[in-house]
């Protein structure tokens, strides 16, 4: 058998691969660090908004609100985000 081998697998790399274009060319706008902050978050609401709008019901974006908190604080422990103060 090879990888991937179920339609799930197929397009978690495929949309793996995608967020990992979209990463780099926002990177690279993102050269100037006075912009950065600015794009990276323009950069990542738009792919969330794309994947929001693939799903047209409730319980898709449901389960795509979920899975966003997760890797979101997950990503923000990552980054050192821990300061509840500035939450």
């Amino acid at each position: 058998m090879t990888y991937p081998s179920t339609a799930i697998d197929k397009v978690s790399v495929e949309l793996h691969g995608l967020a990992k274009n979209y990463a780099e060319k926002a990177a690279a706008l993102a050269s100037d660090p006075y912009f950065k902050e600015a794009v990276m978050k323009a950069s990542v609401s738009g792919f969330v908004w794309a994947l929001y709008h693939a799903f047209k019901d409730d319980f898709a974006r449901s389960a795509l609100n979920r899975e966003l908190k997760v890797q979101s604080a997950a990503v923000d422990r990552a980054v050192g985000g821990n300061d509840k103060a500035t939450h």
